[in-house]
């Protein structure tokens, strides 16, 4: 009797580690954590969006081969993880690339700026898309709303224009979209909204 307890209290504690260390590995997984996986096809991507001035320079090739490493970082996404509900609040992002032809690019006259988006730090819902030309800065508010697990139904609300930090222009804007989510993590986010859009954190 006393040689079963002793085998019962050997074989318990034996599995304890397994054990722990298996539901540490459940409650610690980051479903938006960067994959040690992509990072290649991430650094490939930043270099070919490098110097396209957010894509307004992209010639057919570029175009080609950035097309073909978004597809191959699309097939790595975490099986489970739901794209819209990566954590936003507080948080920046730089564009690095669109195909979008419009101001959306930073494309103002012959110049193209740096493209924001700017999440509010007391919800992940207001967000604004700035765009700064030297001492210029225009900002677009906007709101979303989750569809699904890809889709981002984004309505915005206003504009606002600024010179060295001084209200030009303040004016309703309507419109709306649906931004589908292709590839996400913390670092990256990838969407059609229906144009290509290629966004990297940058805080």
């Amino acid at each position: 009797m006393m040689r079963a307890v002793v085998t019962i209290v050997f074989l318990f504690f034996s599995i304890i580690p397994e054990v722990v260390f298996s539901l540490s590995t459940v409650t610690t997984t980051k479903p938006f954590a960067p994959n040690p996986a992509t990072a290649t096809l991430k650094k490939e991507l930043y270099g070919l969006c490098e110097g396209t001035r957010n894509g307004v320079d992209a010639d057919e090739e570029t175009r080609r081969e950035i097309l073909r490493v978004v597809q191959e970082l699309e097939s790595t996404m975490i099986s489970g993880a739901v794209p819209t509900e990566l954590p936003l609040r507080g948080s920046r992002h730089e564009l690095l690339y669109c195909e979008s032809t419009g101001g959306s690019s930073g494309k103002i006259g012959p110049f193209v700026g740096d493209v924001e988006q700017l999440f509010a730090p007391d919800d992940e819902t207001n967000f604004i898309n700035a765009v700064t030309i030297g001492p210029i800065r225009v900002e677009l508010a906007a709101v979303r709303k989750v569809v699904d697990d890809l889709r981002i139904k984004v309505t915005f609300r206003e504009t606002k224009a600024t010179l060295f930090g001084i209200e030009l222009v303040k004016k309703p804007t309507t419109g709306s979209g649906i931004w589908k989510q292709r590839f996400v993590d913390e670092e990256l986010r990838i969407m059609d909204t229906p144009s290509l859009f290629i966004i990297r954190r940058s805080q």
